[in-house]
């Protein structure tokens, strides 16, 4: 065997073993934080991206954002500054390559958003299970400042009394979305 077969061959091992080992990771984290990669299309987005009626210069964060969709599609209306937090590997690696191709300037990190600082934030949009959703209820209610806007798709805030819904719209396959304001 040539010396460039084995390279390839010992390359090959090495890259699949990283992919199993990245995607075992992103398994576990979702199981443990109850929050799994989740996708959402693109039409949905731009729902609710357009409900959101995103001002310029407004600080947009997107709770989980997996591929980075949201934080996409929110910087096409106008210039916000977008920042996405997501701690599984998998969805991580994807959001800076749909980044990359699309050219958004957006800020993706692989944190905990539990253990991120909310008080800038003018609009957050999440994409969670009633359970986070309950958990995030109580850092909302401690870190947002009075007039932070709250997007939630499909699963509302246990405790909190919505500004304004938008039921499910089944003949157009639309989610119910949750606006809460602080």
């Amino acid at each position: 065997m040539s010396t460039f077969l084995i390279i390839l061959y010992y390359a090959t091992l090495l890259g699949m073993t990283a992919f199993l080992f990245l995607m075992l990771l992103t398994v576990l984290i979702n199981i443990f934080a109850k929050v799994p990669f989740v996708p959402t299309s693109k039409r949905i987005i731009r729902h609710i991206a357009k409900l959101a009626k995103l001002k310029k210069g407004e600080k947009v964060y997107d709770l989980g954002c997996g591929d980075g969709r949201f934080l996409i599609e929110a910087q096409k209306y106008t210039k916000v500054t977008a920042r996405g937090f997501e701690n599984a590997p998998i969805p991580y690696i994807w959001a800076h390559m749909r980044k990359w191709l699309s050219g958004a300037k957006m800020n993706v990190s692989m944190k905990n958003f539990f253990h991120q600082n909310l008080s800038d934030a003018d609009v957050i949009y999440c994409y969670l299970g009633p359970d986070v959703m309950t958990q995030l209820g109580k850092k909302f209610r401690k870190e947002c400042r009075k007039g932070t806007r709250i997007y939630s798709n499909t699963f509302s805030i246990h405790g909190f009394t919505p500004t304004k819904v938008w039921e499910k719209d089944r003949p157009h396959h639309l989610p119910s979305v949750y606006l809460y304001t602080i």
